[in-house]
């Protein structure tokens, strides 16, 4: 009888130990949004960005945040980001310093008889 158990036991703990690896591998995975404009504010910790449409919003970045290239934008730079949200904030994952808009090229001047 003991030994009916220990074998009912085993595959119980292994069942378990199984939907606990899924549920863990579930609830690490994070929901990556993009929103690209300019920059209006930065300071310490936060940036603040005014998209196409008007809108601002605020990020959290810090010293886990990728920029591309590596340097803070300034006011006034186009930039593209990736957030997340967590505890309530957008936190940035990566901000990307987009280069502006290229203007198209003129026409060459008329050539002179």
């Amino acid at each position: 009888m003991k030994r009916l158990m220990k074998i009912g036991i085993v595959p119980l703990i292994l069942i378990f130990t199984f939907l606990m690896l899924i549920g863990i591998q579930n609830s690490l995975a994070q929901q990556y949004f993009n929103f690209s404009g300019k920059v209006v504010s930065l300071y310490r910790g936060s940036l603040s960005v005014q998209g196409d449409k008007g809108e601002t919003m605020k990020f959290a970045v810090g010293r886990r945040t990728i920029y591309i290239p590596s340097r803070l934008p300034g006011v006034g730079e186009r930039v593209k980001i990736t957030y997340y949200f967590s505890r309530g904030h957008n936190v940035g994952y990566q901000v990307e310093i987009v280069p502006p808009p290229s203007s198209p090229p003129s026409p060459p001047p008329p050539k002179k008889k």
